[in-house]
Protein backbone atom coordinates (compact mmCIF):
# COMPACT_ATOMS: atom_id res chain seq x y z
CA UNK A 1 0.00 0.00 0.00
CA UNK A 2 2.79 2.41 0.92
CA UNK A 3 4.53 1.72 -2.40
CA UNK A 4 1.34 2.57 -4.31
CA UNK A 5 0.86 5.80 -2.33
CA UNK A 6 4.50 6.76 -2.93
CA UNK A 7 4.13 6.06 -6.66
CA UNK A 8 0.93 8.11 -6.82
CA UNK A 9 2.64 11.03 -5.06
CA UNK A 10 5.55 10.93 -7.52
CA UNK A 11 3.13 10.87 -10.47
CA UNK A 12 1.18 13.80 -9.03
CA UNK A 13 4.39 15.73 -8.48
CA UNK A 14 5.53 15.15 -12.07
CA UNK A 15 2.16 16.33 -13.41
CA UNK A 16 2.32 19.42 -11.20
CA UNK A 17 5.85 20.23 -12.41
CA UNK A 18 4.73 19.93 -16.04
CA UNK A 19 1.72 22.18 -15.41
CA UNK A 20 3.92 24.81 -13.72
CA UNK A 21 6.40 24.57 -16.59
CA UNK A 22 3.67 25.15 -19.18
CA UNK A 23 2.24 28.03 -17.15
CA UNK A 24 5.67 29.68 -16.90
CA UNK A 25 6.10 29.43 -20.68
CA UNK A 26 2.63 30.90 -21.22
CA UNK A 27 3.38 33.79 -18.83
CA UNK A 28 6.70 34.53 -20.57
CA UNK A 29 5.06 34.51 -24.01
CA UNK A 30 2.28 36.80 -22.78
CA UNK A 31 4.80 39.18 -21.21
CA UNK A 32 6.85 39.22 -24.42
CA UNK A 33 3.78 40.01 -26.56
CA UNK A 34 2.68 42.83 -24.24
CA UNK A 35 6.16 44.40 -24.24
CA UNK A 36 6.35 44.03 -28.02
CA UNK A 37 3.00 45.82 -28.44
CA UNK A 38 3.97 48.66 -26.11
CA UNK A 39 7.43 49.10 -27.65
CA UNK A 40 6.15 49.37 -31.22
CA UNK A 41 3.37 51.75 -30.15
CA UNK A 42 5.67 53.96 -28.06
CA UNK A 43 8.27 54.32 -30.82
CA UNK A 44 5.71 54.56 -33.64
CA UNK A 45 7.48 51.91 -35.72
CA UNK A 46 5.90 51.50 -39.18
CA UNK A 47 3.99 48.29 -39.87
CA UNK A 48 6.23 47.51 -42.86
CA UNK A 49 9.24 47.26 -40.49
CA UNK A 50 7.75 45.66 -37.37
CA UNK A 51 3.99 45.12 -37.00
CA UNK A 52 2.35 45.04 -33.59
CA UNK A 53 0.94 41.76 -32.29
CA UNK A 54 -2.50 43.33 -32.63
CA UNK A 55 -1.79 43.94 -36.35
CA UNK A 56 -0.87 40.28 -36.78
CA UNK A 57 -3.99 39.22 -34.87
CA UNK A 58 -6.14 41.49 -37.03
CA UNK A 59 -4.65 39.96 -40.17
CA UNK A 60 -5.21 36.46 -38.77
CA UNK A 61 -8.90 37.24 -38.23
CA UNK A 62 -9.14 38.48 -41.81
CA UNK A 63 -7.27 35.41 -43.09
CA UNK A 64 -9.20 32.73 -41.23
CA UNK A 65 -12.62 34.21 -40.54
CA UNK A 66 -13.33 36.21 -43.69
CA UNK A 67 -14.82 34.71 -46.83
CA UNK A 68 -12.34 34.66 -49.71
CA UNK A 69 -12.71 34.23 -53.44
CA UNK A 70 -13.14 30.75 -54.86
CA UNK A 71 -9.85 28.93 -55.25
CA UNK A 72 -8.11 30.97 -52.55
CA UNK A 73 -5.58 28.89 -50.62
CA UNK A 74 -5.17 29.95 -46.99
CA UNK A 75 -1.87 30.29 -45.15
CA UNK A 76 -2.73 27.23 -43.10
CA UNK A 77 -3.25 25.14 -46.24
CA UNK A 78 0.01 26.39 -47.74
CA UNK A 79 1.84 25.65 -44.49
CA UNK A 80 0.55 22.08 -44.50
CA UNK A 81 1.55 21.70 -48.15
CA UNK A 82 5.13 22.59 -47.24
CA UNK A 83 4.90 20.38 -44.16
CA UNK A 84 3.75 17.33 -46.12
CA UNK A 85 6.58 17.83 -48.63
CA UNK A 86 8.97 18.05 -45.67
CA UNK A 87 7.63 14.76 -44.27
CA UNK A 88 8.19 13.00 -47.62
CA UNK A 89 11.78 14.25 -47.80
CA UNK A 90 12.29 13.48 -44.10
CA UNK A 91 11.16 9.85 -44.49
CA UNK A 92 13.23 9.32 -47.64
CA UNK A 93 16.28 10.73 -45.84
CA UNK A 94 15.69 8.47 -42.82
CA UNK A 95 15.47 5.30 -44.92
CA UNK A 96 18.14 6.16 -47.49
CA UNK A 97 20.54 7.70 -44.96
CA UNK A 98 20.26 4.66 -42.68
CA UNK A 99 20.98 2.27 -45.56
CA UNK A 100 23.96 4.35 -46.67
CA UNK A 101 25.30 4.54 -43.09
CA UNK A 102 25.03 0.77 -42.62
CA UNK A 103 26.74 0.23 -45.98
CA UNK A 104 29.57 2.60 -45.03
CA UNK A 105 30.09 0.78 -41.73
CA UNK A 106 30.24 -2.67 -43.34
CA UNK A 107 32.09 -1.86 -46.56
CA UNK A 108 34.99 0.46 -45.85
CA UNK A 109 36.00 0.95 -49.50
CA UNK A 110 32.52 2.36 -50.32
CA UNK A 111 32.78 4.76 -47.39
CA UNK A 112 36.16 6.03 -48.51
CA UNK A 113 34.80 6.67 -52.01
CA UNK A 114 31.49 8.36 -51.27
CA UNK A 115 31.60 9.88 -47.76
CA UNK A 116 33.61 12.97 -48.91
CA UNK A 117 30.87 13.71 -51.46
CA UNK A 118 28.15 13.61 -48.78
CA UNK A 119 30.28 15.75 -46.49
CA UNK A 120 30.84 18.42 -49.14
CA UNK A 121 27.12 18.49 -50.00
CA UNK A 122 26.32 18.99 -46.32
CA UNK A 123 28.66 21.99 -46.14
CA UNK A 124 26.93 23.78 -49.02
CA UNK A 125 24.15 26.17 -47.89
CA UNK A 126 20.69 25.28 -49.22
CA UNK A 127 19.87 28.80 -50.57
CA UNK A 128 23.03 28.72 -52.69
CA UNK A 129 22.72 25.09 -53.73
CA UNK A 130 18.99 25.00 -54.55
CA UNK A 131 19.12 27.13 -57.76
CA UNK A 132 21.97 24.99 -59.12
CA UNK A 133 19.99 21.78 -58.57
CA UNK A 134 16.84 23.36 -60.01
CA UNK A 135 18.66 24.38 -63.18
CA UNK A 136 19.80 20.76 -63.66
CA UNK A 137 16.71 18.80 -62.56
CA UNK A 138 13.85 21.20 -63.25
CA UNK A 139 11.68 23.47 -61.15
CA UNK A 140 8.96 21.10 -59.94
CA UNK A 141 8.02 19.20 -56.80
CA UNK A 142 10.46 16.32 -57.35
CA UNK A 143 13.38 18.77 -57.26
CA UNK A 144 12.06 20.20 -54.00
CA UNK A 145 11.94 16.74 -52.42
CA UNK A 146 15.44 16.04 -53.70
CA UNK A 147 16.76 19.24 -52.06
CA UNK A 148 15.10 18.32 -48.74
CA UNK A 149 16.70 14.88 -48.88
CA UNK A 150 20.14 16.35 -49.59
CA UNK A 151 19.74 18.77 -46.69
CA UNK A 152 18.77 16.10 -44.12
CA UNK A 153 20.39 12.82 -45.20
CA UNK A 154 23.87 13.36 -43.73
CA UNK A 155 22.89 13.14 -40.01
CA UNK A 156 21.06 9.84 -40.63
CA UNK A 157 24.09 8.45 -42.44
CA UNK A 158 26.44 9.38 -39.59
CA UNK A 159 24.04 8.06 -36.93
CA UNK A 160 23.61 4.68 -38.63
CA UNK A 161 27.33 4.35 -39.32
CA UNK A 162 28.30 5.07 -35.70
CA UNK A 163 25.62 2.72 -34.35
CA UNK A 164 26.89 -0.21 -36.41
CA UNK A 165 30.52 0.54 -35.57
CA UNK A 166 29.70 0.56 -31.82
CA UNK A 167 28.15 -2.92 -31.81
CA UNK A 168 30.31 -5.10 -29.51
CA UNK A 169 32.24 -7.69 -31.47
CA UNK A 170 31.12 -10.60 -29.30
CA UNK A 171 27.50 -10.04 -30.36
CA UNK A 172 28.54 -10.65 -33.94
CA UNK A 173 30.54 -13.69 -32.87
CA UNK A 174 27.51 -15.04 -31.01
CA UNK A 175 25.36 -14.86 -34.14
CA UNK A 176 28.11 -16.55 -36.14
CA UNK A 177 28.10 -19.49 -33.69
CA UNK A 178 24.40 -19.94 -34.44
CA UNK A 179 25.17 -19.91 -38.18
CA UNK A 180 23.04 -16.80 -38.68
CA UNK A 181 23.03 -15.60 -42.28
CA UNK A 182 23.34 -11.95 -43.33
CA UNK A 183 19.58 -11.34 -43.36
CA UNK A 184 19.17 -12.56 -39.77
CA UNK A 185 22.21 -10.55 -38.71
CA UNK A 186 20.60 -7.41 -40.12
CA UNK A 187 17.21 -8.14 -38.55
CA UNK A 188 18.33 -9.24 -35.08
CA UNK A 189 21.51 -7.21 -34.55
CA UNK A 190 22.18 -4.32 -36.92
CA UNK A 191 18.69 -2.81 -37.21
CA UNK A 192 17.98 -2.91 -33.42
CA UNK A 193 21.38 -1.28 -32.87
CA UNK A 194 20.60 1.50 -35.34
CA UNK A 195 17.10 2.38 -34.05
CA UNK A 196 18.12 4.49 -30.97
CA UNK A 197 20.56 6.64 -32.96
CA UNK A 198 18.04 6.91 -35.77
CA UNK A 199 15.30 8.15 -33.44
CA UNK A 200 17.62 10.68 -31.79
CA UNK A 201 18.65 11.99 -35.20
CA UNK A 202 15.00 12.37 -36.19
CA UNK A 203 14.67 15.08 -33.55
CA UNK A 204 17.28 17.15 -35.36
CA UNK A 205 16.13 16.33 -38.88
CA UNK A 206 12.41 17.01 -38.22
CA UNK A 207 12.61 20.84 -37.97
CA UNK A 208 15.50 20.90 -40.46
CA UNK A 209 13.31 19.23 -43.10
CA UNK A 210 10.69 21.98 -42.72
CA UNK A 211 13.36 24.67 -43.08
CA UNK A 212 14.65 22.95 -46.22
CA UNK A 213 11.11 22.65 -47.59
CA UNK A 214 10.53 26.40 -47.21
CA UNK A 215 13.89 27.47 -48.63
CA UNK A 216 13.70 25.03 -51.54
CA UNK A 217 10.50 26.67 -52.81
CA UNK A 218 12.15 30.01 -53.56
CA UNK A 219 13.89 29.14 -56.88
CA UNK A 220 11.19 26.65 -57.95
CA UNK A 221 7.81 26.97 -59.65
CA UNK A 222 6.07 25.29 -56.69
CA UNK A 223 3.55 27.98 -55.71
CA UNK A 224 1.33 26.19 -53.18
CA UNK A 225 3.84 26.28 -50.31
CA UNK A 226 4.37 28.72 -47.48
CA UNK A 227 7.95 29.57 -48.52
CA UNK A 228 6.90 31.08 -51.83
CA UNK A 229 4.04 32.94 -50.10
CA UNK A 230 6.42 34.45 -47.52
CA UNK A 231 8.72 35.64 -50.30
CA UNK A 232 5.84 37.15 -52.31
CA UNK A 233 4.27 38.79 -49.25
CA UNK A 234 7.60 40.34 -48.28
CA UNK A 235 8.11 41.77 -51.77
CA UNK A 236 4.59 43.22 -51.66
CA UNK A 237 5.21 44.67 -48.18
CA UNK A 238 2.42 42.63 -46.55
CA UNK A 239 4.52 42.22 -43.41
CA UNK A 240 1.74 41.05 -41.03
CA UNK A 241 1.14 38.14 -43.44
CA UNK A 242 4.86 37.29 -43.29
CA UNK A 243 4.80 37.25 -39.47
CA UNK A 244 1.61 35.20 -39.38
CA UNK A 245 3.18 32.68 -41.78
CA UNK A 246 6.24 32.41 -39.54
CA UNK A 247 4.08 31.83 -36.47
CA UNK A 248 2.06 29.10 -38.19
CA UNK A 249 5.09 27.24 -39.51
CA UNK A 250 6.83 27.58 -36.11
CA UNK A 251 3.87 25.95 -34.37
CA UNK A 252 3.81 23.14 -36.94
CA UNK A 253 7.57 22.62 -36.49
CA UNK A 254 7.21 22.45 -32.71
CA UNK A 255 4.39 19.90 -32.99
CA UNK A 256 6.43 17.84 -35.44
CA UNK A 257 9.43 17.94 -33.11
CA UNK A 258 7.25 17.01 -30.14
CA UNK A 259 5.73 14.04 -32.00
CA UNK A 260 9.16 12.72 -33.02
CA UNK A 261 10.49 13.22 -29.47
CA UNK A 262 7.52 11.33 -28.02
CA UNK A 263 8.10 8.49 -30.50
CA UNK A 264 11.79 8.39 -29.55
CA UNK A 265 11.10 8.20 -25.81
CA UNK A 266 8.25 5.70 -26.17
CA UNK A 267 10.13 3.21 -28.37
CA UNK A 268 13.35 3.38 -26.37
CA UNK A 269 11.49 3.05 -23.07
CA UNK A 270 9.35 0.13 -24.22
CA UNK A 271 11.69 -1.91 -26.40
CA UNK A 272 15.17 -0.81 -25.18
CA UNK A 273 16.81 -1.26 -28.57
CA UNK A 274 20.58 -1.03 -28.87
CA UNK A 275 21.30 -1.26 -25.14
CA UNK A 276 24.31 -3.54 -25.28
CA UNK A 277 25.93 -4.78 -22.10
Amino acid sequence: MSVKIFGTKNLGRKILIKILYLLSILILITLFVVLWEKYVTAHDIPKRILPKPSDILEYAQKEFFTEHRRGYESLLAKSFNSFFDAIIGFLISAVLGTLIGITFAIYKFIKEGFSPVLFIIQLLPVPAFAPVIASMLGYGLSTKIFIIVLFTIFPFTVAAHDAVKNIPHYYKSLLETYNADKIKTYIYLILPAVIPNLLHTMRIAAPASIVASIIAELPLTVSNGIGKDIYTSFNNQIIPRVWLSLIIISVISLLFFGAVSFLDEYINRKYKYGQFK
